[in-house]
């Protein structure tokens, strides 16, 4: 009965319910690799393609896949990170299918974002953020057993060889960093959910505390540097939105209530409750390591400083003024100095050639196929991408990345052309992030989904133009 009611749906509503199943799938598919059937691993793992092809030709079919002055762009984009990318595997005689690998691992699921900006609506987007509250509560209670269960119990099973930290839990996922994403993901629905509210009765306020208390709790059992940050950088970032926004004084007050007084106060709670994790994460985020302000990552078997950060933080060196300050703030917050590394990226530079190693020769699936050392071309996204295409390209690319995310934020913040930027502007706040030091060519994993995913999202506002018009 109910495959007959999805067959007699029209093809833009069947494609939302596709790619929302999709969703559900990608948060899924760690149990299944590590826990229900861990013996079909490599099977399930490919199993995403199966359904993103089978999504992917219906799209193209009904015409929901690319419109036509994107498509042109996109397409010579495209053409063009392949061109470059296989001249670096000519040159460096490595194999076809590593080069096909490659190009999985860069636009596995960017014909995704185009077909959520088609089919969804604000509307779809609301309901969206609605479900993913519903993901809050077993995943809590999931990350709480995990902390609290022996490294050897069975649900901490799973490819601990890949997590770096044994101490830190996977929830879902078959990698930490896939479970920190996952919950940057959950924290920016949460506070697209509240921004979006038109009214905060008794029982919104009431299930908006439970939900953050629930937040609070899982990020520090997360053990993660980042969820710190980008953490607090919402917060500030929506209670500013919320400010100045046209509601009405007492839907903002209650709000910023929520954002600015309950949030610090269940903050606090969780820090007490979960004490052990915190000063864990409290020490990662304080370690007085001087060694992490440099880029010391290999690529291409050298081990390498940021010379730019390290002149710099020395050139004020004297802790007598502002900028001695910010020095010793930095070497007192490797956090800070990692995302700087991140974003400069002119170190790599050196050792990369005009060409490169080839497209996705530093991702782990070509790491594997072609026996080379995990991490060859440097861990960091952007690094990486240089060592792959060249310099030339390759810093065209990140560079791209640079303009786009720039675009992006100038477009929000001054069309007037985008309605519910409320509801919008806490996904703005993830693409931002993800894009500048987010691995969205990395790997085909969570990751890099989400990133195109959210991306979608977060344009959904033209497409909710061009209906209303």
């Amino acid at each position: 009965m109910y495959l007959n009611n999805i067959a007699s749906k029209k093809p833009k509503q069947r494609l939302k319910e596709l790619v929302i199943f999709f969703y559900i799938y990608m948060i899924l598919e760690g149990m299944l690799r590590k826990w229900l059937i861990p013996t079909l691993n490599k099977e399930i793992y490919f199993l995403k393609d199966f359904f993103l092809i089978c999504i992917y030709s219906y799209a193209f079919k009904h015409k929901f896949l690319f419109e036509k002055k994107i498509s042109k762009i996109f397409t010579i984009f495209i053409i063009s990170i392949l061109f470059f990318g296989a001249i670096g595997y000519n040159f460096n005689k490595i194999e076809v299918l590593s080069f096909i690998a490659g190009a999985r691992s860069y636009f596995l699921f960017v014909p995704l974002f185009f077909i959520i900006v088609h089919t969804f609506s604000i509307k779809d987007i609301k309901k969206f953020v609605k479900i993913n509250l519903y993901f809050i509560l077993p995943y809590y209670i999931l990350v709480l057993f995990q902390t609290y269960s022996p490294h050897e119990a069975y649900i901490n099973s799973g490819y601990k060889s890949l997590v770096q930290n044994p101490e830190r839990p996977s929830a879902y996922f078959t990698y930490i960093t896939q479970n920190t994403y996952y919950f940057l993901f959950l924290i920016t629905s949460y506070y697209s959910y509240l921004n979006g509210q038109s009214s905060l009765g008794k029982k919104k306020l009431f299930l908006s505390s439970v939900l953050i208390f629930l937040l609070m709790g899982i990020m520090i059992l997360l053990k993660s540097r980042a969820v710190y940050v980008y953490t607090f950088a919402i917060i500030i970032y929506s209670s500013y939105i919320n400010f100045v926004s046209n509601e009405n004084k007492s839907l903002k007050f209650k709000k910023l209530i929520i954002l600015l007084i309950i949030t610090p106060i269940f903050f606090s709670i969780n820090t007490s409750l979960f004490e052990n994790q915190y000063k864990f994460s409290a020490e990662r985020i304080n370690k007085d390591d001087y060694k992490s302000m440099s880029f010391y990552k290999e690529y291409k078997g050298h081990e390498f400083k940021n010379e730019f950060l390290i002149k710099l933080l020395k050139k004020f060196g004297h802790t007598d003024n502002l900028f001695g300050s910010i020095r010793e703030f930095c070497i007192k917050n490797s956090s800070i100095c990692r995302v700087i590394n991140e974003i400069y990226f002119f170190p790599s530079l050196k050792y990369s050639s005009f060409f490169g190693e080839g497209l996705g020769a530093g991702t782990p699936m070509v790491v594997h196929l072609s026996e080379k050392k995990q991490f060859y071309l440097g861990e960091a996204e952007n690094h990486r991408i240089i060592g792959e295409l060249g310099y030339f390209f390759g810093t065209v690319l990140v560079l791209f990345k640079y303009l786009f995310f720039v675009f992006l934020n100038l477009k929000f913040f001054f069309s007037k052309r985008i309605k519910n930027k409320l509801l919008l502007f806490p996904f703005l706040i993830f693409v931002t992030v993800t894009f500048l030091i987010g691995p969205i060519t990395y790997t085909t994993s969570f990751i890099s989904f989400i990133c195109w995913f959210t991306l979608g999202i977060l344009l959904t506002s033209e497409n909710e133009n061009k209906n209303t018009s």
